[in-house]
């Protein structure tokens, strides 16, 4: 009776919330007009599709239920399918996917890690599926594959390109050994028909969904062909299906203005096409959702005992979710969201999944997470209270804003998530799981470097390419800012220093990484890693003589390259291209330095202002202060920050564990390879995070999570060898 009464209930208000966000985010009176040129036969038409790709999602979802040996009764499947759907508009749309299912389902007693399979499962074929469907339309509409240079065509190959490299680097060197022998007994025939079947069933999942698209787009330009219509179609459902953002909100209007305005269809009119699936689609879920949480509740769960060759669904996440972590974390996106654009890493998904699988463990095993430092729990939970009183502070004192919500309250959570990703793989493997994650970061690293070395390279020749995809004398990769990308390869030589053991792949890791370090430009970059480099020296885990000769091939190389652009221009003079590619900006600009006076200047007088529990979070970005460019300034120090808006109180609940755990791990830093690169670690973060603000960081919380779990060593068990360095147990 319960479920008969509260299912409709919370149904119908999580679609009115999502309707009401909506027209905030969109304009509710733009709406209403575009609406009100649909007839009522494509209304129904578009309302009919989107149920019926709701019903069959519940069916493909009832299948892959049975495939991993837990069959469930269709309805339940339906709730599983229309909660899922509803939970990832009202909160990031995986993680809220996943924990609205494995609640439904956990009701049932499927596991949580299996409804995180079956969700992967559905989310990697369609992704797939939906690929090649909008590849065909590009095709279809512009004859060609058309990259827009000025739109970021040719950034998106390049992301495509970086996260392939990294892939197969990371295989090389981290992961892909352990991979071989866990796959190894499920590659069968067995397999390849059931991936035959899971792409199947994705076809017929998005038939419909595609025609709701072209019936609402052809209500609104009746001259357009419906093959022109079903090809923008795919392109903006592969768009929406990208999960960084609530629902595709945001990411699936853009994607329509862009796709269907390249067949002629004017921007608002695809906005109410994109609005009104998305709106349709809420409402065949909510209507799913009811119709599966209505009927009679049986008392025991009709699941069946899992198959006698299912997969370890927990142990296989826990070793993959760190590992693709690891890769992605590289990666830094900007995902419109309604009137903003939002800095999502394409790690972030993965890693709160799993930071979810890495709570759950805890919640199931009712034990707190250890770790090799006392009262880290503690600490993670002062400085969550911390945040979240400068979060109201701030909103008491001038409102709420989505800058110190979205970006800082919220973010903080996900980089615990990073943090407990980490840990994740270390207590499903031990030390060795730990030095797998670790160097598949560090070989992804390496590629992304070599990737940057070589478009650098390219523009030495003369070859003109945009500034978005090398920029020259400032390389940023995919982190969207130099400092950022001097941070990941600090984390990554930090690693390397500790964990890489053979000489050779250790010095050319080291001289890539020290050549991407030169064009690179950071200055509090190079006072890091001499920092970094120093204390590895004392700790006795890296040797003067290899680091002079890494730095020795690193300088060699720039000048070659340097030495190659000089001749170049040298025998076309005319050629202006390039002709800026040999200088590295390491002194900054008047403007940047002047920017950087007023940021930090700003930050100290609202300390002075608020001494003790600071101004709120996000009171500095209230201020507006913005750049010559029109771009609102930040907080350049990760230490001013937390002084300026969260006062002595939050300076010291970040600061106090840090030098706490630094204290601790250096102690033993000689003999044990996590508290090594704990110690390298937290060196890099505190040079950089002075003059920059390091804190949201993401690589530097997977890998110090993942250290921090690893258990310490007997005093007995490991020793320093004879030359010095750190035995290998």
């Amino acid at each position: 009776m319960q479920a008969r009464i509260v299912t409709p209930l919370v149904s119908t208000l999580l679609l009115i919330v999502g309707v009401a966000w909506v027209g905030y985010q969109f304009g509710a009176e733009k709406i209403f007009d575009g609406v009100s040129k649909f007839s009522p036969l494509t209304v129904s038409l578009v309302l009919s599709a989107l149920l019926v790709n709701a019903f069959t999602a519940a069916y493909r979802f009832k299948v892959l239920s049975s495939a991993t040996g837990h069959p469930v009764q269709f309805r339940y499947a339906m709730a599983a399918v229309g909660a899922g759907s509803l939970g990832s508009a009202m909160f990031f749309q995986l993680a809220g996917q996943l924990m609205a299912r494995g609640f439904v389902m956990g009701r049932r007693g499927m596991s949580f890690p299996a409804v995180v399979a079956i969700t992967l499962y559905e989310r990697i074929a369609a992704t797939l599926l939906s690929g090649l469907l909008a590849l065909v339309g590009a095709l279809y509409i512009f004859g060609r594959i058309y990259l827009d240079q000025q739109a970021g065509g040719l950034l998106f190959v390049k992301i495509i390109v970086g996260l392939a490299a990294a892939t197969a680097a990371g295989a090389a060197l981290g992961y892909g050994s352990h991979a071989r022998q866990v796959l190894k007994p499920y590659l069968t025939r067995r397999l390849l028909s059931r991936c035959l079947q899971l792409f199947a069933l994705a076809l017929l999942v998005q038939i419909p969904m595609m025609v709701a698209y072209v019936a609402a787009a052809h209500a609104l330009s009746p001259q357009t062909t419906l093959a022109e219509l079903a090809a923008a179609s795919a392109i903006v459902m592969l768009a929406a299906s990208v999960p960084v953002s609530f629902a595709g909100w945001g990411v699936r209007e853009l994607s329509a203005i862009v796709a269907l305005g390249a067949i002629g269809i004017a921007s608002n009119d695809a906005l109410i096409a994109a609005i009104i699936v998305g709106v349709g689609s809420m409402l065949s879920m909510a209507v799913v959702l009811t119709i599966g949480a209505w009927g009679r509740r049986q008392e025991r769960p009709a699941t069946d005992a899992p198959a006698a060759d299912s997969i370890d669904y927990a142990q296989a996440l826990a070793w993959c979710l760190p590992v693709i972590a690891a890769i992605f974390v590289l990666f830094q996106i900007y995902v419109p969201m309604g009137s903003g654009l939002l800095n999502v890493n394409l790690a972030d998904p993965v890693a709160v999944l799993g930071g979810s699988l890495f709570v759950l463990h805890a919640i199931t095993g009712r034990r707190l997470p250890r770790w090799r430092v006392g009262h880290v729990n503690l600490a993670v939970a002062v400085a969550t209270v911390v945040l979240g009183g400068s979060l109201l502070l701030g909103a008491y004192r001038f409102g709420w804003t989505d800058w110190a919500l979205v970006n800082r309250f919220f973010g903080w959570f996900v980089l615990l998530a990073f943090a407990a990703t980490g840990a994740l793989i270390v207590n499903a493997g031990g030390r060795e799981a730990f030095r797998i994650l670790a160097l598949t970061y560090v070989a992804a690293t390496a590629a992304v470097a070599l990737l940057e070395l070589g478009l650098l390279v390219v523009t030495a020749v003369g070859v003109s390419l945009p500034v978005s995809i090398v920029r020259p004398g400032n390389l940023e990769a995919f982190s969207q800012n130099h400092n950022f990308f001097a941070f990941q390869l600090l984390m990554a030589m930090s690693a390397a220093l500790v964990l890489v053991r053979e000489k050779r792949l250790r010095f050319a890791l080291s001289a890539v990484m020290l050549l991407a370090f030169w064009y690179v430009g950071s200055r509090s970059g190079w006072i890091a890693l001499a920092s970094v480099l120093a204390a590895g020296v004392y700790l006795r885990v890296a040797k003067i003589s290899e680091i002079a000769m890494a730095l020795f091939a690193a300088a060699g190389a720039a000048a070659a390259i340097a030495g190659l652009h000089d001749a170049l221009i040298a025998m076309t003079p005319a050629s202006g291209a390039a002709a800026t590619m040999g200088s590295v900006q390491i002194l900054p600009s008047a403007a940047s330095t002047d920017e950087r006076l007023v940021s930090l200047i700003g930050a100290w007088r609202l300390f002075v202002e608020h001494p003790v529990f600071g101004a709120g979070l996000g009171a500095f970005r209230n201020q507006l202060i913005v750049s010559d460019s029109g771009i609102p300034l930040l907080i350049h120090s990760s230490a001013l920050w937390l002084l300026a808006e969260l006062g002595l109180v939050g300076f010291l609940s970040f600061a106090v564990p840090a030098i706490y755990v630094w204290l601790t791990e250096w102690r033993r830093a000689r003999v044990e390879p996590a508290s090594a690169v704990i110690v390298l670690c937290l060196v890099a973060f505190a040079v950089m995070g002075t003059p920059a603000d390091m804190i949201y960081q993401r690589t530097f919380w997977l890998l110090i999570g993942a250290a921090l779990a690893v258990p310490c060593w007997p005093r007995s068990a490991a020793q320093p060898d004879e030359g010095g360095e750190i035995a290998s147990a």
